[in-house]
Formats: structure tokens, sequence, C-alpha cells
């Protein structure tokens, strides 16, 4: 049922939504250190310069792909995809990577409620801390996890219009055409600051407050799984979200009995849901229902010898 929020009138008067992700490339990785990030920070920026009717909301670059969760009429987002893209063939190009042009293909969800935009968001951000274990998701350099509703977020740089000479020439990493930076963002150390080409206002103005951006970046589970095997990704859940999916499902199905409490029978069907459904791995459903690993890897023998 429709409820009229201020964040519901928000999302239905806004242009439209879309979450761009590009397919994980399987032998390559885009860049592979913070230098190499700061370059794409500013092929970020510049395509966004180029293309000045579209807005960035959230971002993840990862080391083989991209998520960009985007505001504005489709063919301002288009234009913004083709330019960047265009920058970074050019540098790959230029710095013996040729063999990265033409791979990266960004293609376009629709988003067509606020709970989805909310969901995208919180996937796009998620995103590092899924795959390693060492990520803080408010604290990831590689995405804009950590611009919303940060009071201690540092605002420093200069404009881009005012780097000239050889300044100019490093940050821009290209040869081919003349491109002339305007004061849309900033630059700090050679290097485009999220914080000023990322609309991250605009963003955390579709969630209540602090709490409910919070909890629904890590404890939406269900849609971060649906979004996940939309984009033919596996769900990647922590220990911890994969005993809170037990206690839902427990809840469900088995009168709310604790997983530890369950029969060995229903621990299997757990296992199996849990498996099906969430892609959990052998290990974390032994460890998470008390189920012997034995059983579990009888269960699941093709995922046992991964």
């Amino acid at each position: 049922m429709y409820s009229d929020t201020p964040q519901e009138r928000l999302f239905l008067n806004a242009k439209p939504f879309a979450h761009y992700c590009s397919y994980p490339l399987e032998n390559a990785i885009l860049y592979e250190n913070d230098s190499q990030l700061g370059i794409i920070f500013n092929f970020i920026a510049i395509a966004l310069m180029l293309a000045p009717n579209c807005s960035l909301l959230a971002f993840a670059v990862m080391s083989n792909h991209f998520h960009f969760i985007l505001e504005g009429e489709p063919e301002w987002c288009e234009a913004f995809i083709g330019k960047l893209i265009e920058l970074l063939d050019n540098y790959f190009r230029y710095n013996g990577k040729s063999d990265l042009c033409g791979k990266i293909k960004l293609t376009p969800t629709v988003i067509s409620s606020l709970k989805q935009l909310k969901d995208e968001i919180a996937y796009v951000i998620r995103n590092p801390f899924v795959v390693r274990n060492d990520v803080n998701v408010f604290a990831c350099p590689s995405t804009s996890g950590y611009l919303y509703f940060n009071p201690m977020l540092k605002k420093e740089g200069t404009f881009a219009s005012d780097l000239k000479g050889r300044a100019l020439r490093e940050f821009l990493h290209t040869r081919k055409g003349i491109i002339v930076l305007t004061d849309r963002f900033r630059v700090l150390n050679g290097v485009a600051q999220p914080w000023s080409f990322v609309d991250y206002e605009r963003a955390m103005s579709f969630f209540s407050n602090a709490r409910e951006f919070v909890t629904w970046t890590l404890k939406n589970i269900e849609g971060q799984v649906e979004i996940a095997l939309r984009l033919g990704e596996a769900p990647s859940l922590s220990d911890q979200e994969l005993l809170s999916v037990a206690f839902k499902l427990c809840k469900q199905q088995f009168a709310g009995m604790p997983p530890s409490k369950l029969q060995e029978k229903d621990k299997m069907k757990l296992a199996l849901m849990l498996k099906n459904d969430y892609y959990a791995s052998n290990g974390q459903i032994s460890r998470t229902i008390g189920l012997p690993a034995s059983i579990v890897n009888s269960m699941f023998p093709l995922a046992a010898k991964q």
C-alpha cells in the first residue's frame, strides 16, 4: 500500500533512477592501488561534468567492475556512461592495458519504487563489504558509503577549474582532446573528491534518518539477495546475517524454535532453504544451525569439494 511520506513524495517527483552495473571481468583488474583508483575518480568526475543533467547518488568501484546509482533521464545517464567508458578506454590504451578496452559494459536496471531505490543504494555500498572481511561498509574509500550521514566528513580541495599546466595534465591522464574543467567538483592531491561529485545529500533525503539508512544497509538481507540474483552474482552473507535469516525462517516454519534446538530432520530442511534461497556455504550452514559438517557435506557434495 502506498505510504504518503516526504520520501515517497520526493521519489514520485524525481527524475528517473537507474542502477548501472558492469559484468565482472574474469581475467583483468581495473586498478591495482589507491593511485589508480584516484584516476578512475577523476574520470567519473569529468564524465559527470560533461553530462551535467545526470546525478550520481551512489557508487562502488570494485577491482573488476562498477556500480552506479544515477538520477536523470535515460539519455543523460547514457551520456555519462558513454563518456566514462571513453575516458577509461583512452587511459587503458595509453598505459599498456589495451586488452581492457571495450570490455566494460555498463547496463541499467530501472528503479521503480522508493523501496527499490533504497535497496539498490544499500547493495552498491555493501559490495566490497560482502566479499572482503577487512572492509568497513561505512568507511570504504572505493564506495560512497562513508559520505552519508557523516558529521565528520572532511570537505577539502581546490576547484578543478583552478588546475593549470602540469597539474591539469596529470589530472586528466589523457592526451586525446581538450577538456576544460569547471568548478563543479574539488580536487585534493590530484584526485577528484567523491564528496564533491556524488550527490550524497540527495541520496540521504530518501531515508528518514541515519538509523534507517544504517538499518537498511546492514539488515535488509532479502533485498540484497534479490538484487544479487538479478545481477547474476552469488549472494554473500556473513555468518551473523545468515543466523538472522535462520531465526526468521524458524519463526515462519518451525514455530519459533531456535535453529540449535531443532531436530536433525528439521535442521536439514532449514539447511536446504539456506542453501537454495540464500546461497550459504556448507561451512556457514554447519556453523549457523549446528548441523554436523558431515551431514551438510553429504547433502551438498558438490559444494563440499569447492
